[in-house]
């Protein structure tokens, strides 16, 4: 077995957000990776949900930088005036993907504090969880289209890995008539999707030896290196 001891790697600049990987031979849905990454505390802890939501909502907020050197009144008129001037798409419906509903009420909570708006008549942010078919592909009920139709959607997951899943989401969205404003996600190896930027709290940069290998390409199976466990985005299961 190769599967090593979990440590942590921290958010730059947040300590408050660590990620636990493994370093082992794991097998997913359609690939085989050399860490296993361990959200379970980020996506299921409230405080860690919270953090992650705060952190993630920072990426659609772009504050105009001023030159101020002064205090008092004077710096609280200029933190105004970059707020007046921030960039805030508008967020209907938040999609979540992967057990991440505890992260997606906190955005849409922490959207409202910063305010973004929403388009609906009801003046509040729809919290979706997808249904998915036997094929992967994402299923619209009726009673959800209209949360979708003319809708403003952030996608948020915890991993985007070689982003075909997503991609095949999107095209969903987009075909009930809803508007992809952003995906977000906890772990990204990739940086866009379809021409959608993804938008991540941790990217490869924080894990420089993650490997997503092809199963007949894999170059621990070459090298004869049993599987550790099989893995998805709630958890692991040790092969003996």
């Amino acid at each position: 077995m190769s599967m090593g001891k979990a440590t942590k790697i921290y958010a730059r600049g947040n300590h408050d957000l660590a990620l636990k990987v493994t370093k082992g031979h794991f097998s997913s849905d359609r690939f085989h990776i050399n860490y296993y990454i361990d959200m379970t505390d980020l996506k299921m802890r409230q405080c860690n949900a919270e953090a992650v939501a705060k952190a993630i909502v920072q990426k659609y907020v772009n504050r105009v930088s001023f030159s101020n050197n002064m205090g008092g009144m004077a710096s609280e008129y200029y933190n105004q005036l970059s707020e007046a001037y921030a960039v805030k798409a508008p967020i209907d419906t938040i999609i979540c993907m992967d057990g991440c509903e505890a992260i997606g009420a906190y955005i849409a909570r922490e959207l409202s504090s910063v305010g973004f708006a929403t388009t609906n008549t009801h003046k509040t942010t729809y919290i979706l969880t997808p249904e998915f078919d036997s094929a992967g592909q994402m299923v619209v009920r009726d009673n959800i289209k209209p949360m979708l139709k003319g809708k403003h959607v952030l996608v948020v997951l915890a991993t985007a890995m070689s982003g075909h899943t997503i991609a095949k989401s999107l095209r969903c969205i987009s075909s009930y008539g809803g508007i992809v404003e952003g995906i977000s996600v906890i772990f990204a190896a990739i940086n866009e999707i379809d021409g959608h930027p993804v938008n991540s709290v941790f990217d490869a940069s924080d894990l420089p030896e993650f490997k997503l290998s092809e199963p007949d390409c894999c170059p621990d199976c070459k090298a004869g290196v049993k599987l550790d466990a099989i893995v998805n985005s709630y958890g692991y299961t040790v092969l003996d």
